[in-house]
């Protein structure tokens, strides 16, 4: 199973069709500064804000997907100062934001940045051809202070990072289908959904019916990957089962009415 030590200074790709055994989470550097903004971070306004000429086209055809989901906050949960200067991997266009998306029934908190185009080239493309979301029912409501201090933001913040590093999810999901990882949250995720050793384990790229995941921008196709929260029992079966298990997990999720959606209160 692939697992990211918190500071990257491990990575390692999301378990694929040849799972062997989880890798044991490292401990994070005393003396490494940690991704997330002093003080609880500062609210950002949306919009482009660097140098490749197509970044505002890619922002844009990204916004008007949200759109159709739900009302996206006019601020996004960002950083005083970048985390790629305190030694996270960087984004293609430098800006590192979250999005919060409210529909009558769920909260989506997405990352917003991961398909900005690189901002070291004129070209339009699509940073790394993807940005990851996690959606749940438990955050409705939640204002910005609460979103940021939430486990479920430094789930994705975490796994934002991961990608960014990757350079990516797409072929990988193209090629195996839905993946699987652990990270390591340690005490900030809820005691029910902590393995032994302190990580949470998702499935990344579960479908949502009645949902497309892609929208074409004038960068090229950007996905959206839905990371979904699995609880420890699930993610020993993954271990276990690899690829098998997987598909036999999705499954399960899509007939029980669960889906894609991240909520303890389900377990």
């Amino acid at each position: 199973m692939g697992l990211f030590d918190r500071i990257f200074r491990r990575p390692t790709a999301p378990s694929t069709d040849q799972p062997d055994a989880p890798s044991e989470p490292a401990p994070a550097a005393a003396d490494a500064a940690p991704a997330g903004p002093p003080d609880g971070g500062a609210p950002e306004a949306a919009g482009p804000s660097h140098d490749n000429p197509h970044t505002a086209a890619v922002q844009r055809a990204v916004d008007a997907y949200w759109d159709g989901i739900g009302v996206s906050d006019t601020d996004r949960i960002s950083y005083l100062l970048n985390p790629m200067f305190t030694g996270a991997p960087r984004w293609p266009g430098i800006r590192q934001s979250y999005r919060v998306v409210r529909t009558p029934q769920t909260l989506v908190l997405a990352s917003d940045g991961l398909s900005d185009p690189d901002v070291d080239t004129d070209e339009a493309t699509p940073g790394v051809g993807c940005e990851v979301f996690l959606e749940t029912p438990d955050l409705v409501g939640a204002e910005f202070a609460e979103l940021r201090a939430s486990w479920q933001f430094s789930l994705v913040e975490q796994l934002a990072m991961n990608v960014a590093h990757l350079g990516g999810l797409s072929d990988r999901l193209e090629q195996h289908g839905v993946l699987s990882m652990e990270l390591p949250l340690g005490d900030a995720a809820p005691a029910e959904l902590r393995s032994p050793q302190g990580t949470v384990g998702v499935l990344l790229g579960m479908p949502v019916p009645g949902r497309a995941l892609r929208v074409e921008t004038p960068g090229g196709p950007v996905d959206l990957v839905a990371v979904t929260v699995v609880g420890p029992d699930e993610l020993d079966r993954l271990v276990a089962g690899g690829a098998e298990a997987r598909r036999a997990l999705v499954e399960q999720r899509l007939a029980s009415g669960a889906g894609h959606l991240s909520t303890p209160a389900r377990r």
